[in-house]
Formats: structure tokens, C-alpha cells, sequence
């Protein structure tokens, strides 16, 4: 994120308490600076510890296996989980009918989630410190219970 004092020549200033690069309010867009910090596990102020997952590609004869990520690359999977990329390649912007979006709060922490694009493309953010294998969500198990592609 931009620091706002940074004024260069050309630029213009945002109006007084708007952060230069969203428009939002400088305090909200540097509290996101604080958790988007590029890393696995994030540690919050409020003592909660987020991790994030994707789903291992999956080849012929191997098992499916969560792999550890930064919270920046599992969102921009997450984002794109919402396009249809098929839709995307004929330079057509659609949303994904397939996305799934599930709370497993229960199993990985208030707050943790599991998503998936409909194929094999799956992601979990667990808040409570917990790999996904730990928190008991087996990535073939998901796919199989929620009749998604990809697994093995």
C-alpha cells in the first residue's frame, strides 16, 4: 500500500483520510495490509491463527494432498474460482455456476472455510492454527462428499 504523504509530481493527492491506491479509508486499507502479509500462517490480534491450503494437482496414481500456501496466492485462486474460465478464454467475463463455498467452522476454527471452483480446484483456510488433515478434511473425502472433479 502507497504511503499518502508520498506526493509525486503528476500525482493527485486523495481527499484527507482516503488511502491512494482503494479510495477506502486509510485505517481500513492498512488493517488488510496486516493480514495480507504473503505468509502461510497468519497470526491476528484477536489471538486466532489462519492457515491456508490448496489442493496438490493431481496425477494418475497418486493420492490428493493439501499444500500449505500464502494467504496472497490463495486468494488469487480463490478469485478466479469465481469466472468461468472456459467463459474467460472466449474473452467473456461469466460467473463460475460450479463454485462451492462451504463454512467449516466447526471442524477448522470460527471462521474457517472451504471453497472449490466445481473441479479440481479446491482451497481451505483453517482459524484455528490446524492443517487441513488435522482439522479431519481429507481432500478426497471433500471431493467425493461434494461430488466435485479431481479426485483421486
Amino acid at each position: 500500500m502507497s504511503d499518502v504523504s508520498e506526493v509525486r509530481p503528476g500525482d493527485v493527492p486523495p481527499p484527507a483520510g482516503v488511502d491512494g491506491e482503494s479510495g477506502f479509508p486509510a485505517g481500513y486499507t492498512r488493517a488488510l495490509h496486516y493480514v495480507l502479509t504473503g505468509e502461510h500462517e497468519i497470526h491476528t490480534v484477536a489471538g486466532v491463527v489462519l492457515r491456508f491450503f490448496l489442493a496438490e494437482e493431481v496425477r494418475p496414481g497418486e493420492t490428493a494432498a493439501w499444500r500449505p500456501v500464502s494467504d496472497r496466492e490463495f486468494q488469487l485462486a480463490y478469485e478466479n474460482s469465481l469466472f468461468d474460465m472456459d467463459a474467460a478464454l472466449r474473452n467473456e467475463i461469466r460467473p463460475n455456476a460450479r463454485h462451492v463455498q462451504r463454512a467449516v467452522d466447526d471442524l477448522a476454527g470460527t471462521g474457517g472455510y472451504l471453497w472449490s471452483d466445481g473441479g479440481a480446484e479446491v482451497g481451505v483456510m483453517t482459524a484455528n492454527g490446524k492443517s487441513p488433515e488435522e482439522c479431519g478434511l481429507d481432500l478426497a473425502e471433500v471431493w467425493e462428499n461434494a461430488g466435485l472433479e479431481g479426485g483421486a
